[in-house]
């Protein structure tokens, strides 16, 4: 079996039963049967990622990933829960983010709805501090929505493998071509898409990290906000109400709470414009990063031979 790839010079790297990695044309005896992870990488192209099945000699490989463009499957593992659909595409770093950032607002959402419930139906002022956990409860839920969509455009937009030919005897694969603008652009839809797609695995999986982190502070900070509001609110009932022995503790707690108020929203002014800036930075990065080379494949393969009468292994050393 031949695999080629298009571009022409492009690096295979086959992982599974064995490894194994070299430019196109990459020649392969009769005992690489099964199926196997196979990136395709080269300089202008992206570092694309799939499964691709030898059933041996005599059989027609298959490509068993989703192939470019947009499709119903397609569409339909993106909805997955965030980060499920980057975990089985092997992209771990990226998913890992996206995973904990889904888990996360599920379990605020799912916590605020709880304390919501249990104190709505309190009498005075518990029962309007209650409402502080729905407003909580909506903000994580707008988060993790955020997340969840962050994910779906993510397994949309990445590169895939196409089969471009299949044969008894050959098969060619083709990657993506990329250019600085198609970083650019997926990088502003989602943050490290653009560096992921040039094959800056970790790098686009900081970005999305930090930006997501941000944003999570945010609503932490946003949530802390609205809590101190309900206590100033508090503190100016009991001011109207109090009696003159209970007048200058009243008018402490005012002032307490409204410098905790006005410092709150400082903090949230601060954590949105972070955010903001993260996010910037991230497409500039995106404008910056180098694609002109292949990256993220090992330089050390084994090309095992096994037969009846002999067992070997060939060792490929890539300089």
């Amino acid at each position: 079996m031949t695999l080629l790839a298009r571009p022409q010079d492009a690096t295979i790297a086959l992982r599974g039963p064995s490894d194994i990695v070299g430019v196109s044309p990459l020649e392969l005896g009769p005992e690489w049967t099964g199926t196997f992870t196979v990136m395709v990488q080269a300089p202008g192209y992206a570092a694309a990622e799939g499964r691709l099945y030898l059933p041996g000699p005599g059989g027609v490989p298959r490509l068993l990933s989703d192939p470019s463009g947009l499709s119903g499957g397609v569409i339909l593992k993106s909805l997955n829960f965030p980060g499920a659909a980057a975990l089985l595409g092997r992209r771990q770093y990226r998913g890992l983010v996206l995973l904990t950032a889904g888990v996360g607002g599920v379990g605020a959402v799912v916590r605020d709805q709880i304390e919501y419930s249990s104190k709505k139906n309190d009498p005075g002022f518990d029962g309007e501090r209650a409402l502080d956990f729905k407003y909580a409860r909506d903000r994580w839920t707008l988060y993790t929505g955020g997340v969840w969509l962050l994910s779906a455009v993510d397994n949309i937009i990445r590169p895939r493998l196409d089969m471009m030919e299949a044969t008894t005897t050959k098969a060619t694969l083709r990657t993506p071509e990329i250019s600085r603008s198609g970083l650019i652009w997926r990088s502003l839809l989602v943050p490290g898409a653009g560096q992921d797609c040039a094959g800056k695995t970790i790098r686009g999986a900081a970005w999305l990290g930090a930006t997501l982190l941000s944003g999570a502070a945010y609503v932490t900070a946003s949530e802390s906000h609205h809590r101190i509001q309900t206590k100033l609110a508090e503190a100016n009932e009991l001011l109207l109400v109090a009696t003159p022995s209970e007048l200058a503790d009243r008018q402490l707690d005012v002032s307490h709470f409204t410098k905790r108020e006005d410092d709150s929203k400082k903090l949230m002014h601060k954590l949105a414009l972070t955010t903001l800036v993260i996010y910037v930075a991230n497409v500039v990065d995106a404008g910056l990063v180098n694609f002109g080379e292949s990256s993220g494949l090992a330089k050390l393969s084994l090309d095992p031979s096994i037969g009846i009468r002999h067992t070997a292994i060939s060792v490929r050393l890539r300089y």
